[in-house]
């Protein structure tokens, strides 16, 4: 279904709004690929894969004469005692910084929700900048719910090897060559490789104690990223043995480190460092600028950027890994809410950030969660 907005002036330019219930979009999706970020939340292959877990979708989009300019996808589902809410993760997204689009966007996303009964939006920004301060202008409050990571480390792979191992700890180093030395063989994963790797990722989900989705997920995944050739799996093995395996999103200049799971076993063999190593050195001959380890603690990241330094000894295990891989730390922006019932909105601009901390609010944010 496809719905046109009236036209939205902009200078002398004239832009047009439209919506789309289109399951497959590759208009949106060759806009988002043009903006060379990783806004893989963003594509229709991805509300094409939350779709199994009960989530419809919606795109708005802003386009001039020529092309698509800006627009954002948001996924929506019946929450209990919520009603429709609307998620719009590492979005909107328009080209450069561009405050007319941006604040468009906005009124658009707003009118949208109140015409389909959507009784709040949570957006999380893919970035900060124009984007936060127009949420802020336009009503949304900031939201401590943690939909997707907000904070995260990127390594730079445009650089040879070379330079990118002197960018890691000397730790790092050396585990990458014992893994290589001590049997450890990695190789690029394919389908029937799922079961093992869900396997793997859910001995790691016992030992740290999360969630993780059912393996028809994994492969219902894979059947809508792979003729696209944008998913990857990575499998690290001791004597034929799957020890530690990942899987990766790559799209624009990206590829992200999406979940990874390890056995527990031949650590002293250094499986999961071996696994990164390959990954980078795929991605790289693949052509792709950067490699997102896909979320640390937040208020880690703060501390460092803060600081300029990195005490180790405070950090919890995964961050601590994926800092010493070498990448930049990036903080990414919090989520924002709105309610389109005003008492609602009221209510939630005096109270909100305490009830968004309490234990059913935490429950219930969990199906807006990423995976």
């Amino acid at each position: 279904m496809q719905l046109t907005a009236p036209p939205i002036q902009q200078a002398a330019n004239q832009l047009t709004t439209a919506i789309s219930s289109l399951e497959s979009d590759p208009a949106w999706d060759a806009f988002l690929a043009q903006q060379n970020g990783n806004h893989h939340l963003q594509c229709s292959q991805w509300a094409a894969v939350k779709k199994l877990n009960g989530w419809k979708s919606k795109r708005i989009t802003i386009a001039n004469s020529e092309s698509i300019v800006g627009g954002a996808q948001i996924l929506i589902r019946n929450i209990r005692y919520f009603g429709n809410i609307g998620y719009i993760p590492k979005g909107p997204v328009y080209q450069q910084d561009n405050p007319q689009i941006a604040d468009s966007l906005i009124q658009q996303l707003k009118k949208m929700a109140k015409a389909e009964r959507i009784n709040g939006l949570i957006v999380q920004p893919f970035e900060p900048g124009i984007i936060t301060e127009t949420l802020l202008n336009h009503g949304f409050r900031n939201c401590p719910i943690e939909t997707s990571p907000t904070a995260t480390v990127i390594l730079d792979i445009q650089n040879e090897l070379d330079d990118i191992l002197a960018k890691m700890s000397k730790g790092m180093r050396n585990k990458i060559r014992r893994g290589q030395t001590r049997g450890i063989q990695c190789r690029q994963g394919e389908k029937a490789d799922l079961p093992a790797f869900h396997q793997l990722l859910a001995q790691t989900a016992r030992r740290r104690g999360f969630s993780i989705f059912d393996l028809d997920y994994f492969e219902h995944m894979w059947d809508i990223f792979s003729p696209t050739d944008s998913m990857q799996l990575f499998i690290a093995e001791y004597q034929g043995e799957p020890v530690a395996a990942q899987f990766c999103i790559n799209r624009g200049n990206t590829i992200i480190a999406k979940q990874i799971g390890w056995s527990g076993a031949h650590s002293k063999r250094h499986p999961n460092e071996a696994l990164d190593w390959f990954t980078i050195q795929w991605a790289k001959q693949q052509g792709y600028a950067f490699y997102d380890l896909e979320g640390i603690s937040r208020l880690d990241a703060e501390t460092m950027v803060q600081s300029g330094e990195i005490d180790y000894s405070s950090l919890d295990g995964p961050t601590q890994y994926k800092i010493r891989l070498g990448g930049n730390v990036t903080i990414l922006p919090t989520a924002f809410c709105f309610f389109t019932n005003p008492l609602l909105h009221s209510l939630y601009s005096r109270i909100g950030s305490r009830l968004a901390r309490t234990q059913f609010i935490q429950k219930a944010a969990g199906r807006f969660r990423t995976g």
